[in-house]
């Protein structure tokens, strides 16, 4: 009876353990989404800022004067504030090329805006993979409002993709003014789209971003995507 009582006990001590790693494992993950919530919704708002809202709007009016290019900046400037909106939904990956189109929206609106001091490439040798929504349009941006626009003539800022064993990866290079990166954590300038990014790869797929300035040469950030077992390789 001793032996049944003991071995009843450590059963029931075995259950309890269990169960209380269970309920600690769910309230981990329910925290873990309640700040991915958080973390797309500052994200979102990081993206639609005021003095970029009147920017286009101003270019929007400049060019409705009888010039049918109003009519597609009106358009494309909707689906970039529905892309945005749409983010918030996302609860899991999405395919690249959604995420390659919200960043060409946003690009064409700034075009528009800086005609020839911004220029433009892509180089996309892999598409067929997720990632975490708004994870590459808030390093372009970054790139545009704080690499090119700060130089004299602008400059030129290029995506590109590639796949290598391990997944997949994408870079965005600009020749932009550039900056310390030990001195960037001090600038007094708001990081949270760069912040939230690194924690929704992390948090969503392993994914990490890595960022390399050369003052007065330019940045590369680099955003490597693992690829993820039984899904897109």
């Amino acid at each position: 009876y001793g032996l049944v009582t003991v071995y009843i006990a450590s059963t029931l001590s075995i259950i309890i353990i269990y169960l209380s790693i269970q309920a600690q494992q769910n309230r981990i993950m329910k925290e873990r989404e309640l700040e991915l919530t958080q973390s797309r919704i500052s994200v979102m708002l990081s993206q639609i800022q005021p003095h970029f809202l009147y920017n286009v709007l101003a270019s929007i009016n400049e060019l409705y004067d009888g010039n049918p290019k109003a009519q597609q900046a009106i358009v494309t400037f909707a689906d970039y504030l529905r892309g945005n909106m749409d983010s918030l939904g996302e609860n899991c990956m999405i395919p690249f090329s959604k995420e390659l189109q919200h960043v060409q929206q946003y690009l064409w609106l700034e075009e528009m805006r800086f005609e020839e001091r911004l220029q433009v490439a892509f180089d996309i040798q892999a598409d067929g993979f997720l990632l975490p929504a708004l994870t590459v349009q808030p390093i372009v941006e970054n790139a545009v409002r704080h690499g090119l626009f700060h130089k004299k003539n602008g400059g030129k800022v290029t995506i590109a993709t590639c796949e290598t064993p391990e997944g997949h990866c994408i870079t965005v290079v600009d020749d932009g003014v550039g900056f310390v990166p030990e001195a960037g954590k001090a600038d007094g300038r708001s990081h949270i789209g760069i912040e939230n990014v690194r924690g929704r790869l992390d948090a969503m797929c392993g994914g990490a971003l890595t960022i390399e300035s050369t003052p007065g040469r330019g940045t590369v950030a680099t955003i490597l995507i693992p690829k993820q077992k039984g899904g897109p390789v």
